[in-house]
């Protein structure tokens, strides 16, 4: 939206279905929502997100954060308290090792292609 691209908007839906249960919780969510995202001084990008119910989310993530020429950090923390980080290590041009914590998933690893 501006001459740098910091700011942007979006339009788009947020659809998961991980449970049985309530309508429109972190396991069960079916909502349109529209919202705009920011980056920050450091690649902080800023997210403001608001739903067709009227519930607003705002969101702060990095990636992508070198901590050493191969060694790579991830993060994420919500409003709906919700959060993740991980580690990539650099192996190849094209692959790496990668594992990561959320808080609804838990821990995973595995390996990630970069084409």
């Amino acid at each position: 939206m501006d001459k740098q691209q910091f700011w942007n908007g979006y339009l788009g839906s947020d659809w998961r279905s991980r449970h049985e249960g309530e309508e429109n919780t972190k396991d069960n969510r079916q909502v349109l929502c529209v919202g705009t995202q920011y980056m920050l001084p450091m690649y902080l990008l800023a997210d403001l997100q608001l739903d067709h119910t009227g519930r607003l989310r705002f969101q702060v993530s990095r990636e992508d954060l070198p901590l050493t020429n191969r060694l790579r950090f991830n993060a994420m923390w919500n409003s709906d308290l919700e959060y993740m980080f991980g580690f990539r290590y650099i192996l190849t041009k094209y692959f790496s090792l990668s594992t990561h914590y959320d808080s609804d998933m838990k821990w995973g690893a595995g390996v990630t292609i970069t084409y």
